[in-house]
């Protein structure tokens, strides 16, 4: 395809800064290059000393009779859902919710936690917000940590949480549990359609839930919801600097950790985003395509649209197949997702036969997204009448997730675009604060109002990743390698625990990814670490393949042999290359590596005995 303007370039124009008599130093941190593509205004930004509802709630003043929220055919304005939120304040008030407590959350998204969240932040209260797919262990591990007594449980997750209490030292700290149904907000007939078919599927999870739901600490939310409410609540106002949020990293680069997300965090982000001007205008609808149980989704999926007085779409969990349903059903102008969703997308036979003028952005991240698929998209959208372009991006939770972005007309193919306006990128030797020229790899190091205020119980950890750098700021070492070029895009080269030391070399298995998923035919590569008696460790390629393949796995092995031979030295060229029907993901869509090395190694391990 021919790469033009929509797809790669840089847009520099009279109303961006440009400071042309600026000594370059040849330092990203101090030249700070990507400020020629932002507005004075976007620059100057600040962020108030506010809560995360006040800050919403203050920037849909004039917005009210908008459309908030559009859920299974429910619709709910803005003047109705600050409504909601401030009389959900004044019953968890009633309820014994105050300043200061932990509210731990396990559902998906629905405007019942959205409601829930905004609610606890006015009183000053903090959501916990944990994966629905944890273990009965790992929520019992969330439950003591952050000492929350109470919690609110969508029903489908309950005998997980009840079998959690079955720890002594856990049922006693817990002391309400407040149930969701996954019904509550789907209009009639439609929620009593739900419920009847929940219990056809499955009796004997139904009945169980129903057992449970019974027990003295578990109380339903439409209950919490009647009890008596007082008007003349005193609330303790909020500032920036307290904790709004607590959210559970990953752990695909080490042990999982809690960060602590403040309002100042939340408002940065959404500002930001505000600051960019590029068209997200009010009224305009945004599909939710990120879980909400990670920084990603409750910061840039759920906080983000809703400062901006947008029409969040909402979907609980969203597949690849549902996201291409809901795009299709709904045609939003914004949305936000993972790159699977993306390519799952813009493969759908009916999408492909309709007209996607509607579309203004297209955000991808979360996972490395090859260039064949950028291109791929980029030329999907440009062929069906869109002006946007596959939006990559660049973040971690402990920078409340997005650091930096791509946008139209400030592109470069592969890169992870520039820091949002308030950001600064820096690459630094490995946990120094000696900064690196354009060009050369290093550690990406972050600063700015978006930093997490740290982590919870855990100071050693923390002082690995916010470190206080000569320039007097704080900067996140991130544990990624990437490299910064002159005009401050970030690319991204690997993770330094992800490494895989062959022989004296050091091998970034993103890089090689992304050099086998630029056949026509992967679908998805994850390429993994493997025990090797000649030089310690070597690659191995684990593969899934497009649906279409018409020819044979042993003929496309061998043209994948070929092209890493072509394109990447013999150091990093994979062992072997396994295909495989389909790869773990996390909870973010990304591909679960971790399970993937596991697995292969406790096969080759039996296979030696």
């Amino acid at each position: 395809m021919t790469i033009n303007n929509i797809n790669i370039y840089n847009k520099i124009n009279n109303n961006y800064v440009v400071d042309k008599d600026k000594k370059i130093t040849g330092y990203a941190s101090i030249d700070k290059p990507w400020q020629k593509y932002y507005t004075k205004e976007a620059l100057t930004s600040t962020v108030p000393d506010i809560s995360a509802y006040e800050y919403m709630k203050e920037q849909n003043i004039d917005n009210l009779k908008t459309t908030a929220i559009k859920y299974f055919g429910k619709k709910i304005t803005y003047k109705k859902y600050i409504e909601e939120i401030d009389e959900t304040a004044r019953r968890l008030y009633n309820f014994g919710i105050i300043k200061g407590e932990v509210v731990t959350v396990m559902s998906v998204t629905n405007p019942e936690l959205e409601i829930l969240f905004y609610a606890l932040n006015k009183l000053g209260a903090v959501i916990n917000l944990i994966d629905v797919r944890s273990d009965y262990k790992q929520i019992r591990t969330y439950i003591k940590e952050v000492k929350s007594s109470t919690l609110v449980v969508m029903d489908n997750f309950l005998p997980r949480v009840d079998k959690a209490l079955e720890d002594e030292d856990t049922d006693i700290l817990v002391e309400d549990i407040i149930t969701l149904s996954p019904f509550n907000s789907v209009p009639y007939p439609f929620n009593k359609l739900g419920e009847k078919k929940k219990q056809e599927e499955d009796p004997t999870l139904y009945n169980e839930i129903a057992k449970i739901k019974n027990k003295k600490k578990y109380i339903s939310w439409n209950k919490v919801m009647k009890t008596p409410k007082y008007c003349n609540v005193y609330y303790p106002c909020p500032k920036g600097n307290e904790v709004a949020a607590l959210v559970h990293t990953g752990g695909t680069t080490g042990v999982p950790k809690t960060v602590k997300l403040s309002n100042a965090n939340f408002n940065a982000m959404a500002i930001q985003y505000k600051s960019l001007n590029t068209g997200y205008d009010k009224g305009d609808t945004f599909l939710n395509g990120i879980v909400p149980f990670v920084a990603y989704g409750i910061v840039v999926t759920i906080h983000m649209p809703m400062c901006l007085g947008l029409t969040n779409i909402i979907a609980p969990i969203l597949s690849p197949k549902e996201f291409t349903d809901y795009m299709i059903k709904y045609k939003p102008n914004h949305t936000i997702t993972v790159p699977t969703y993306v390519e799952d997308f813009i493969k759908n036979e009916k999408a492909k036969a309709m007209n996607w003028k509607n579309i203004k952005h297209l955000g991808v991240g979360g996972d490395s997204f090859s260039e064949e698929s950028e291109l791929e998209v980029n030329k999907f959208l440009q062929e069906h009448n869109s002006t946007a372009i596959a939006e990559k991006g660049y973040g971690m939770t402990e920078n409340s997730s997005t650091a930096g972005v791509c946008l139209v007309g400030i592109n470069k193919l592969q890169s992870l675009g520039i820091p949002l306006p308030l950001n600064t990128y820096g690459i630094f030797e490995k946990g120094t604060d000696k900064e690196l020229k354009y060009g050369v790899d290093g550690e990406i190091c972050i600063t700015g109002p978006c930093k997490m205020l740290g982590y919870l119980n855990n100071d050693e950890e923390e002082k690995k990743v916010i470190k206080k750098h000569s320039d007097g700021k704080e900067w996140i070492h991130s544990e990624d390698v990437g490299t910064i070029d002159e005009d401050g895009f970030l690319f991204f080269k690997g993770r330094y625990k992800r490494l895989i030391p062959h022989g004296g070399f050091k091998l970034y298995p993103s890089y090689i990814e992304g050099i086998i998923e630029e056949h026509p035919n992967v679908d998805k590569c994850c390429v993994i670490s493997i025990p090797s008696a000649e030089f310690g460790s070597s690659p191995e390629a684990h593969i899934t393949v497009k649906k279409e393949l018409v020819k044979e796995l042993k003929e496309l092995k061998e043209e994948l042999i070929n092209l890493c031979k072509d394109k990447l030295p013999e150091y990093s060229q994979p062992e072997d290359f396994i295909f495989e029907e389909e790869l773990p993901l996390t909870s973010v869509g990304k591909v679960d590596y971790k399970t993937v090395e596991k697995v292969r190694r406790r096969a080759l391990e039996k296979s030696e005995q």
